[in-house]
């Protein structure tokens, strides 16, 4: 095993509500875990691309915990479902930064599942049945009350609900982009995937016809 003593983590940016895909340095965790790897079938070697010293003084112990890290709309949401008052005392076991927790209940008094006072709305009750983010399922609430689009909606948010469903080989990078050109929708990167979904339908997500036009049929199935 090789190790470099870096990793990607998932981060979420309250600043700019989005995830991002940070290289940062591994834990000493990460790393024993990694030398463990070597001699799982047999006798093997490690070698760190670090110096005993980073090891130990620059290493954190273990990883930070994903709920410091990720997005909690909804998480908080499903706490004020179950009834808890004051999301910010809330004793978390690895408390998350304030900023996050901000972030999110203003997120999900902007999609109104939150009054004013904090307290859950009716279109908040409604939202948390479903198991989705709390923009996704108030997407499809809205297209069933008041949009008259809710097959097309639903189909947009299954098609964000799995990872991407195209294809971009190494050395067929042209081919691909262009192949994704036929599909593309000026107007929008959901209606892009809609029109994806409703073009595969038609050839009954047939799998040559997918790997033709570097789509997963796989992702497309699900």
């Amino acid at each position: 095993v090789i190790d470099s003593g870096f990793c990607k983590l998932k981060v979420y940016n309250p600043k700019i509500g989005m995830d991002t895909l940070l290289v940062t340095p591994i834990s000493k965790a990460n790393a024993n875990q990694r030398k463990g790897r070597a001699g799982r079938t047999g006798p093997g070697y490690c070698f760190r691309l670090y110096t005993d010293r980073q090891f130990k003084d620059e290493l954190m112990e273990a990883t930070i915990p994903e709920i410091q890290r990720t997005n909690l709309s909804a998480v908080l949401l499903l706490l004020k479902s179950l009834g808890v008052k004051d999301l910010m005392q809330f004793d978390f076991m690895d408390r998350p930064p304030n900023d996050t927790i901000m972030s999110a209940l203003y997120q999900l008094w902007i999609l109104g599942a939150l009054d004013n006072t904090g307290e859950l709305t009716q279109t908040g009750r409604q939202m948390v049945e479903f198991p989705l983010d709390p923009p996704l399922s108030k997407m499809l609430l809205y297209a069933h009350e008041h949009g008259g689009c809710s097959e097309e909606v639903l189909i947009i948010v299954s098609m964000l609900s799995v990872p991407s469903v195209f294809f971009r080989p190494k050395d067929r990078e042209e081919e691909s982009d262009a192949a994704r050109e036929k599909f593309f929708v000026p107007e929008s990167d959901h209606l892009t995937l809609l029109n994806v979904y409703l073009r595969a339908k038609q050839y009954r997500f047939d799998a040559a016809w997918c790997t033709r036009h570097f789509i997963h049929s796989k992702g497309m199935r699900k």
